[in-house]
């Protein structure tokens, strides 16, 4: 599946491609992904960070995966009747309107599945974030994501946007431009209409961003995708990412490293994806790589760490998503 066409959101195509993933597990492997997901979210409705901490870069790991789930398994339609029934039962205290027909003429699902009682918990964790002062031009990109996605806070995610600029440049020494121009096109493309302005802004960056033989993974990843924006080959820049390949299978960070890690392995894949890159090659090592590092319904880094997180868990569905088909 390439994932290079403009016609759709990026931020559905990852979705859809955790959901490539979810297809290719048999019902055992689905049942512990989800429990472990399910494990990861505080009372609050947010995504435990590594110290077990709301935090909403992980939440924004914990919703795309509710969002492939809830896809493959109707919870957001289920969620949405939720809100409707709600919204149905306030005007009837308000208005004394009894007649269920007249304001919600479809059915409800009475005993929806823990997915969607997962989305309105996350949903009430976002609307509690959207008035507060978010630090951080990730944790305000992931915020902007969330809204979008979860349909709340339409005021707020506007100034939100409104504020990407400043921040986006207020950690220019602490973020590759590289990096942060793919996250802020990201967010961009998933709450603005106009897609013409992504690759005007595209060309502007990479006019300002290099990479080399010394670049991390990630860098190098996100020339790849910037360059896949201006319809741009990118041929050598590809051959660059291709060769942080492992031979025992997925991406290492730096090419003088020796071992290959989740994070490098899933945005390598996804790049080269995007770019339409083939990846038949890589694709048997890679799998064997990705299956060494499932445990128990988690994803592991590979670099050490046997800690299970969220963020591994997620960029280890979205690898094996690039490479379902």
């Amino acid at each position: 599946m390439h994932i290079h066409s403009f016609k759709d959101k990026f931020y559905r195509q990852m979705i859809a491609l955790l959901g490539n993933a979810l297809n290719l597990l048999d019902e055992q492997g689905k049942d512990e992904v989800f429990r472990f997901l399910i494990s990861q979210q505080n009372p609050d409705g947010g995504f435990q960070d590594r110290g077990g901490r709301s935090d909403l870069y992980y939440s924004l790991f914990g919703g795309l995966m509710l969002g492939a789930w809830g896809k493959e398994h109707g919870a957001w339609g289920i969620e949405r009747g939720l809100l409707k029934k709600r919204e149905g039962e306030r005007l009837e205290m308000e208005t004394g309107d009894t007649d269920p027909t007249s304001r919600n003429p479809q059915p409800v699902t009475r005993n929806p599945q823990p997915a969607t009682g997962s989305i309105l918990k996350l949903r009430q964790f976002i609307s509690g974030q959207s008035n507060r002062n978010v630090p951080g031009f990730i944790e305000r990109c992931c915020l902007v994501l969330l809204q979008k996605e979860l349909k709340t806070g339409r005021f707020f995610r506007i100034k939100a946007l409104f504020s990407l600029g400043r921040s986006f440049w207020k950690e220019r020494h602490s973020i590759n431009l590289s990096y942060r121009s793919f996250v802020l096109f990201l967010t961009l493309d998933a709450a603005l209409p106009i897609r013409g302005f992504l690759k005007m802004a595209s060309k502007r960056m990479l006019a300002q961003t290099t990479i080399d033989v010394n670049s991390p993974c990630s860098e190098v990843a996100a020339k790849v995708f910037l360059l896949k924006m201006m319809n741009r080959d990118g041929v050598a820049e590809q051959e660059l990412l291709k060769s942080l390949a492992c031979e025992s299978g997925g991406f290492k960070a730096f090419l003088h490293l020796q071992n290959a890690d989740m994070l490098s392995t899933a945005v390598a894949l996804f790049a080269l994806d995007f770019a339409g890159s083939d990846l038949r090659l890589l694709r048997p090592a890679c799998l064997d790589f990705i299956q060494s590092n499932y445990s128990d319904g988690a994803f592991l880094s590979d670099d050490g760490d046997q800690t299970a997180d969220l963020e591994y868990t997620f960029y280890g569905l979205l690898a094996l998503g690039v490479l379902a088909d």
